[in-house]
């Protein structure tokens, strides 16, 4: 019997979806059926290269092909993507420029940074929650720790001692760090990069001996041989390092930490081109070569309606506000 990839299995499985989610595909009553009549730009806040660049450049083909217009992917990071959020939210709500906003933008920074130049809930039109991604702690191999439980041992000893790299301020790998440091109890320098690129080629380079990173970009290296993982922040182990364990099995309960991504649009888009792009994409998602591709790059589609976006983001800011009220972090 032939055998069946990962990736196809679960193509399958998304492709099994309620009839409800197939219902997203049919035009709706008073759709504008002009829209688009020129390209999308969808506006991202961090550099080319990283995890969240991957995923929205993916979707974004495939929402092209769908939508008969270019959908492009532009790059405008800085301040732990404030910058493109600000962008995005002064632009015209009129369905051309849209934000693929993090867990950064739309549930930490609010409670990071004292003054916002946007406010991640009334400015912004929430789309669609596009896809998460988990967290790896890794090392330099050189680096003496093997296991989690060694790594916390040597923090714990030599309080302050150990750096570890993440891809930024206030992301999911800098409050995945901090969330360790807290259920942990120990002290490590967090080192902050513009990007998993930079401070990957830090860590590969033996200049950072540790790194929290989300797992698409880690992945390469650690099959490579060139980190080694201790623990990733899912919930569950992963298909992709089926050996390496949760940080919840190796005893903090509870630890669960996860990237995502999401689209949105400018306060006050019209409701139907929001309901349209959100039909498009949920259709983007369940296309088996994106389905896959994500598979194979530690990437989980998501999808769902605006209302469970909007949701699950005011779930996640009051998570990560106690989190960095108990850490004490604030950023200028």
């Amino acid at each position: 019997m032939p055998q069946v990839s990962h990736g196809r299995r679960r193509a399958a499985a998304l492709l099994a979806l309620p009839a409800a989610w197939l219902a997203l595909g049919r035009p709706a009553h008073g759709q504008q059926e002009d829209y688009p009549k020129r390209p999308i730009k969808i506006v991202l806040g961090f550099p080319p290269g990283g995890s969240t660049d991957t995923s929205a450049r993916r979707v974004a083909d495939q929402l092209a092909r769908q939508m008969g217009q270019p959908v492009i992917v532009e790059n405008r990071p800085g301040a732990s993507g404030n910058i493109g959020a600000t962008y995005v939210a002064k632009s015209a709500p009129d369905g051309y420029t849209l934000l693929y906003g993090t867990n950064t933008t739309h549930a930490m920074n609010v409670s990071l940074y004292p003054r916002l130049e946007f406010d991640p809930v009334k400015d912004f039109e929430p789309v669609i929650l596009q896809g998460k991604v988990s967290n790896v702690l890794s090392v330099h191999p050189s680096f003496a720790a093997t296991t989690l439980q060694a790594f916390i041992d040597q923090a714990k000893a030599r309080p302050g001692a150990i750096n570890v790299a993440s891809n930024g301020n206030s992301t999911s790998t800098h409050m995945a760090l901090e969330l360790l440091k807290g259920m942990a109890g120990i002290s490590v320098v967090h080192v902050p990069y513009k990007g998993s690129v930079p401070a990957l080629n830090d860590v590969l380079g033996g200049t950072v001996p540790a790194i929290m990173d989300n797992l698409p970009a880690s992945l390469p290296h650690i099959k490579a041989g060139k980190l080694r993982p201790l623990a990733v922040t899912a919930r569950k182990r992963l298909p992709q390092l089926p050996e390496v364990p949760t940080f919840d099995e190796l005893g903090l309960r509870g630890y669960e930490v996860a990237g995502w991504g999401a689209i949105w649009a400018p306060a006050g888009t019209p409701r139907p081109i929001v309901e349209r792009l959100n039909r498009e994409i949920n259709l983007a998602l369940r296309e088996p070569r994106i389905v896959e591709v994500m598979f194979e790059t530690a990437s989980e589609p998501q999808g769902g309606t605006p209302e469970e976006l909007a949701r699950y983001a005011r779930e996640e800011t009051i998570k990560w506000r106690e989190v960095i009220r108990n850490a004490n972090i604030r950023l200028d």
